[in-house]
């Protein structure tokens, strides 16, 4: 027994266990045909996906799913984000510390304080509320 795509008009409308056509040959009707699941690259179809040129298809997103799949783009890129600067922020910790007492930094804490207060900079200058990919700048 193994799984099979019922199509017809190039979409699967049904799927069904069957025993194939060399232990039991079915007509299942006008226009339709038969195709083996999981197919050659393991694409387990169901119904409303295409299949074309011995292949199946996905079928289209719904708009419900496009919007979806936008927000939740949105909220990652914004997490992403807030964390980002949440862990250079705790890397200022102790040189802000260290100021707060009173004690001068080295040329070098100077240096490695500047370029994470740039970076928390860049990462505030990006509009993190968009569902495309953000090509985020690298800590230094």
């Amino acid at each position: 027994m193994a799984s099979y795509a019922l199509i017809k008009d190039k979409k699967v409308i049904n799927t069904i266990v069957w025993a194939g056509p060399k232990d039991s040959p079915m007509d299942f009707g006008d226009g339709i045909t038969y195709a083996e699941i999981p197919d050659d690259t393991g694409t387990n179809p169901s119904i409303g996906w295409g299949y074309m040129d011995s292949k199946f298809v996905e079928p289209p997103m719904t708009e419900e799913e496009v919007d979806d799949l936008k927000s939740q783009n949105i909220s990652n890129n914004l997490s992403i984000k807030s964390n980002l600067i949440a862990e250079a922020t705790q890397d200022v910790v102790p040189w802000q510390t260290k100021l707060l007492l009173g004690r001068n930094l080295t040329a070098a804490e100077t240096e490695k304080l500047n370029k994470i207060l740039d970076y928390i900079d860049a990462l505030n200058d990006i509009d993190a509320n968009t569902d495309k990919s953000i090509s985020w700048p690298v800590k230094p």
